[in-house]
């Protein structure tokens, strides 16, 4: 099983944490829970950070009915068996420039 498969297993068993990052762009922003579950479950591996065992999800999420948004998901999982047991939502943001020209293709980096 590819470790994104692992991952939306994790999630939709509830077996994840939303880190203080993840809340408060959750309420700047205007998404939800549900909202990043959903962009996991369609999403993509945009960013593997193998050290730090990390990875950047690109997924979408219903705004309406013939509205989509883009999310970005950092995770942070852990796999010790062949399976991931748990992930931590470290944040997620609605990808935006300057920093992201589209959602899956970066802008200028923060400084």
């Amino acid at each position: 099983m590819n470790l994104l498969k692992k991952i939306r297993k994790s999630v939709q068993e509830k077996n994840y944490a939303l880190r203080p990052h993840t809340v408060s762009h959750m309420l700047a922003e205007g998404f939800d829970e549900s909202n990043i579950v959903e962009a996991v479950g369609n999403g993509k591996i945009l960013e593997l950070y193998h050290e730090e065992d990390r990875c950047l999800i690109a997924g979408t999420f219903q705004l309406t009915e013939k509205i989509k948004g883009s999310l970005h998901i950092v995770v942070d999982f852990w796999s010790e068996s062949e399976t991931v047991e748990w992930v931590d939502i470290v944040t997620a943001y609605i990808p935006r420039r300057p920093f992201w020209k589209t959602p899956h293709m970066r802008g200028r980096r923060k400084k």
